[in-house]
């Protein structure tokens, strides 16, 4: 993922260090996803392939329970966070404790946003309180609608970045640490003579939370169903975004997007119309089903989506893209496409669904 990041977190007990949320490069890779409830049937299709997407939903395990200041809910949510990313409690908990002040802060209190995550225009969440004292740090916090969706956008950020993502699976806290600092976590740095570091160590020798909670994660990691190290799927085109494909054309994307998950080749097979995409090929025999003439409660993350002639879709061919995000409640859709207003090169673009795209032929779901 080609993502500048300015995650910065607002150390509560040592001023001097400033922390961002995640930068708009990766706001549109999750826009609007949050507002959306899984059905059942979507939590079963991502157990087998995931789409990439962020999802608020967090494992439960009633059995954790807190100890000092950490209530139940708190632990319970942290090893949520870290069974689903694959992360260490322990590093997570001297993060909560050291960047809200053990949940105290006004950002934590009213923002529900526990690692003073910064927003920023078009984030997928909306404008919360204040940075600093009085607004003195400048900008405002991200307002998350509950603990659990803010539990898990921190660690979605953590594993979804490049720069960060090495802390996935890390048993050690100490190097995970060090790779947050190393990544540019913090604006003057973590190593190991750093306040920060030495402060979120302490708490974790102190506390036992290794003992406490990273064993019991460690165990449940491999339930996970989040697979960042999957090649294909979404991540393949989160990959080459602002890169062209193929021959840069919408068909192009679509083709590639196909290539990686169903190991089909579109390209050079004779067919050339977007709008048919869905009739052309044997789907089923790539483990992928088709929907025809969809409606907008049809659609989901993953699906390749099919443009008869219309809207924004002026060529005879129509127009093809990959779905991103789904959000139900305005009615619009983020999509992968190439050819657009961005030119020939893998873009994403919010789309208000019949709107710039009247006529939808068809969708490709992957299904097994």
């Amino acid at each position: 993922m080609k993502v500048k990041t300015k995650l910065i977190f607002l150390g509560v007990t040592l001023s001097t260090l400033v922390f961002i949320g995640i930068i708009q490069g990766l706001g549109q890779s999750i826009q609007g996803i949050v507002s959306l409830a899984a059905s059942e049937e979507d939590q079963k299709s991502t157990s087998e392939h995931w789409s990439g997407a962020f999802t608020p939903e967090l494992p439960k395990f009633p059995e954790i329970k807190g100890s000092g200041q950490i209530t139940d809910e708190i632990a319970q949510l942290v090893v949520g966070t870290a069974v689903k990313y694959r992360l260490l409690p322990s590093v997570i908990l001297s993060q909560y404790a050291y960047e809200s002040s053990w949940g105290k802060s006004s950002s934590a209190l009213h923002d529900f946003n526990n690692f003073g995550i910064t927003w920023y225009l078009g984030c997928p969440f909306p404008q919360g309180t204040m940075r600093g004292i009085g607004g003195s740090e400048g900008g405002f916090y991200m307002r998350f609608p509950n603990q659990e969706t803010g539990f898990s956008y921190y660690g979605f950020m953590l594993v979804s970045q490049s720069n960060f993502n090495a802390s996935r699976g890390n048993k050690s806290p100490s190097e995970v640490l060090l790779i947050l600092g190393r990544g540019g976590y913090a604006a003057s740095g973590i190593d190991e003579t750093s306040d920060y570091y030495r402060n979120c160590m302490n708490m974790i020798q102190t506390n036992r939370w290794v003992e406490q909670y990273d064993k019991f994660a460690i165990d449940h990691w491999q339930e996970s169903d989040i697979n960042f190290d999957d090649k294909t799927g979404i991540e393949s085109l989160e990959k080459v975004l602002g890169e062209q494909v193929n021959n840069g054309q919408c068909y192009g994307l679509s083709a590639y997007y196909a290539k990686s998950v169903y190991g089909i080749n579109l390209m050079g097979s004779g067919f050339m119309y977007a709008s048919k995409i869905g009739s052309d090929y044997d789907w089923s025999a790539v483990g992928g089903s088709v929907i025809f003439n969809p409606q907008f409660d049809d659609v989901r993350a993953g699906d390749i989506i099919n443009f008869n002639t219309g809207g924004y879709a002026t060529s005879v061919f129509g127009h093809t893209g990959v779905v991103a995000q789904v959000d139900k409640a305005s009615g619009q859709l983020i999509l992968y496409e190439q050819n657009c207003e961005k030119g020939q090169i893998v873009a994403k673009y919010t789309r208000t669904w019949h709107k710039e795209y009247p006529n939808v032929a068809s969708l490709i779901r992957k299904e097994k």
